[in-house]
């Protein structure tokens, strides 16, 4: 809306120029004038139909029970989805229902999330509602001039009844396995991560890894979450991701087969 009516008031400044500039034809600055107010007419209209078209999204599309906070965490990006009394907390990929009104936080000490509402500096936190208009996959790409960033998030639109199963397969906590939960708390995973049902990090500075094996991507959707990449990212995170806080691993081979195969099985 504050979008809005800058634009309004853009065109309105806009039309008062190029009209005073057509009445003072023997200005040498008249057609100067004239082609900057009419550049500048063309922008805001073209402007203004999008904020029109979001409104009128934003009016048609059902409303969802779904509030995403996203935080900004350094170098990953921490989702909690809230519906009603449940909350569900994961990482870097949001699932959203296609065509639901969805309504968005963003808390970030360096980033805004920009967009033609948001064009004031420094207003990093904020809200806004988000309709993703058919299923598909997309990415949101951080610019960071510096220092620089390798960060993204995706945005995964599901059919509305694929998302409620997406969903309910979250909520639940990660399956029993005692081999694999030993393993992973031999390595030193438990002190930053969390695997519900399994280990409570009492730091809880890294993603949160319950339903690790069902994403498509790891080190903030830059690397496919395939088990060689998963074994090179637990190793050495930084050789795939320059700036990745996550310290290098001495690991025995045998004992990394057994970790990765533990984490592709949190699906």
């Amino acid at each position: 809306m504050r979008f809005l009516l800058v634009a309004i008031a853009s065109i309105a400044w806009s039309l008062t120029i190029l009209r005073w500039s057509i009445a003072r034809a023997r200005s040498p600055w008249r057609n100067r004038v004239i082609v900057v107010s009419l550049v500048a007419v063309l922008v805001s209209v073209i402007s203004i139909g999008g904020d029109v078209r979001s409104i009128w999204l934003r009016w048609r599309a059902p409303r969802s029970n779904v509030t995403i906070d996203i935080d900004d965490m350094g170098q990953w990006w921490q989702l909690t989805y809230r519906r009603g009394t449940r909350a569900l907390i994961t990482a870097n990929e949001i699932h959203v229902p296609a065509g639901a009104l969805v309504l968005i936080t963003w808390k970030s000490p360096r980033f805004a999330a920009w967009s033609a509402h948001d064009f004031l500096p420094n207003d990093h936190d904020g809200s806004f509602f988000f309709v993703a208009e058919s299923t598909g996959v997309d990415d949101v790409v951080v610019l960071s001039l510096w220092p620089p960033s390798r960060r993204r998030l995706r945005i995964i639109a599901d059919p509305p009844p694929l998302f409620e199963r997406w969903f309910d397969n979250e909520m639940t906590p990660a399956k029993s396995d005692d081999v694999g939960s030993r393993v992973f708390a031999s390595a030193g995973c438990t002190y930053c991560h969390v695997v519900r049902g399994v280990s409570e990090s009492p730091w809880k500075v890294a993603p949160e890894l319950t339903h690790f094996g069902s994403r498509r991507t790891i080190a903030s959707i830059n690397v496919p979450n395939q088990q060689g990449f998963v074994s090179g990212w637990v190793v050495n995170s930084r050789a795939l991701k320059s700036g990745s806080e996550m310290p290098r691993n001495a690991v025995d081979p045998a004992v990394l087969r057994q970790l990765v195969a533990y984490l592709e099985s949190l699906q």
